[in-house]
């Protein structure tokens, strides 16, 4: 075990990458949202669309981020070489199997989404241009996202650091060249994110593929059957949790576009803020997830308590942040997206709440890489589908009949008010248990 991990110094020396990585993550999406939105509110609106369904998707399949990094870890963990490298193959195929199953069916029921989404006919073209060509490359994001994935499992955070930078300044530069200078509208915003993800895939790849313990073995080694089988398990109880958290961020969009366009347009821009502070959450729980891997049945889980408890104090400090953030800078930041002072006022009445569950919510957040590290992937899945039928559904259905813009987020909340109960139940009842 790393001893480092024992310490608030070395579980921030793990974390800070991460934190970093995820901070980045979301930051080209949210330049991108800033670079249309100054340029045209109806674009913005288009761009939420697309967006929105992309995200959806990405979230849908994040069984590639979070089943690899338990499942290397804790092999590598017990030093079991050959195991590592079928875990990296299979997590490869799959991401590429879903990502051409994805470019070659979705694309021709496009139209059936945006209806379903109640886009308003006259942006159809326009979401066309961002969506066509995001969901084409969408391959290459699967991949990259899973070479990352594997990368943390090994714990190479300042790799995956140093390669997110590297994507997303890429990503920014061409948004701007694209749209600004070269006046590409849409589709360049869409084609510069799938290049920036194919380069950041490459460097990812040739990393993965020259780590020293690994070398040799990738020609060698089989894919094993029971590796196969286990991270299915997962990705099957993952991809329930995030079908579920998806069609929960889906239905909001739905609704925010049932009520007007200015509505869509304030959803995407308190979108970005709400998963921008997510992500910056979830490099704490990626170590969560990494120690979890590690420890839990291995040697050293006597000190997975302590661990897990500074964690979620990192993650509660993380939280106050933020909610600090959103109360004292609400109009510094909306007016990084929009000048629109319609979109503002709208905003206005949600960021408030928005910012006091930051607190609630970063401790939740922390939890599920927790839960992840200790292999209960099917507990998650199953209490995201309670918390969204027993939460979100009558909050959503609400908004949509009052055409509330605060019930709305409100549903979105509750979502993450109920994980935090669960979450803490679950972890306290199985520390208690290993402890005997």
């Amino acid at each position: 075990m790393n001893r480092d991990w024992l310490s608030y110094k070395g579980l921030w020396a793990l974390s800070l990458p991460s934190i970093l990585a995820s901070m980045l993550e979301p930051l080209s999406s949210i330049v991108d949202t800033a670079l249309v939105g100054n340029y045209d509110t109806q674009m913005l609106a288009a761009m939420a669309v697309g967006v929105s369904i992309i995200s959806s998707l990405t979230w849908m399949f994040n069984f590639l981020v979070h089943a690899p990094i338990q499942a290397i870890s804790q092999k590598l963990g017990q030093k079991d070489f050959p195991r590592v490298v079928s875990l990296i193959k299979v997590t490869f195929l799959i991401a590429l199997a879903l990502g051409l199953i994805l470019s070659i069916f979705l694309a021709p029921f496009r139209d059936y989404i945006y209806q379903f989404l109640s886009v308003d006919p006259k942006l159809y073209k326009q979401c066309d241009e961002y969506f066509l060509t995001r969901i084409y490359g969408h391959t290459f994001i699967l991949l990259f996202m899973s070479a990352l994935s594997i990368l943390r499992g090994m714990a190479e955070v300042r790799t995956v650091l140093y390669i997110i930078g590297f994507t997303t300044l890429t990503n920014i530069i061409l948004s701007y060249l694209g749209l600004y200078i070269f006046d590409g509208g849409l589709a360049s915003v869409a084609a510069a994110t799938i290049i920036a993800n194919a380069l950041g895939l490459l460097i990812a790849l040739f990393l993965v593929l020259n780590q020293k313990s690994l070398k040799g073995l990738f020609i060698k080694s089989k894919i094993a059957l029971e590796d196969a089988f286990h991270m299915g398990k997962n990705s099957l109880n993952v991809f329930m949790r995030s079908a579920f958290l998806t069609t929960s961020f889906f239905l909001a969009t739905k609704v925010a576009s049932s009520i007007s366009i200015k509505a869509l347009a304030a959803h995407q821009v308190i979108l970005n803020l709400w998963l921008f502070a997510s992500f910056f959450t979830d490099g704490i729980a990626t170590s969560g997830n990494i120690i979890g891997g590690s420890l839990y049945g291995n040697k050293g889980h006597e000190n997975l308590k302590e661990i897990f408890r500074k964690l979620l104090v990192m993650g509660a400090v993380v939280g106050v942040i933020f909610c600090i953030l959103f109360l004292t800078a609400n109009r510094f930041l909306i007016g990084l997206f929009t000048y629109d002072q319609s979109i503002y006022e709208m905003i206005k009445g949600v960021i408030v709440f928005l910012a006091i569950v930051q607190i609630p919510a970063s401790i939740a957040y922390v939890y599920d890489g927790l839960v992840f590290g200790i292999n209960r992937f099917d507990f998650l899945g199953k209490h995201m589908v309670i918390a969204f039928f027993t939460c979100f559904l009558p909050l959503i259905y609400l908004s949509f009949t009052y055409q509330s813009f605060l019930l709305l987020w409100s549903a979105i909340f509750s979502v993450g008010i109920y994980r935090l109960i669960s979450n803490a139940y679950l972890i306290n009842k199985t520390l208690k248990v290993s402890e005997l």
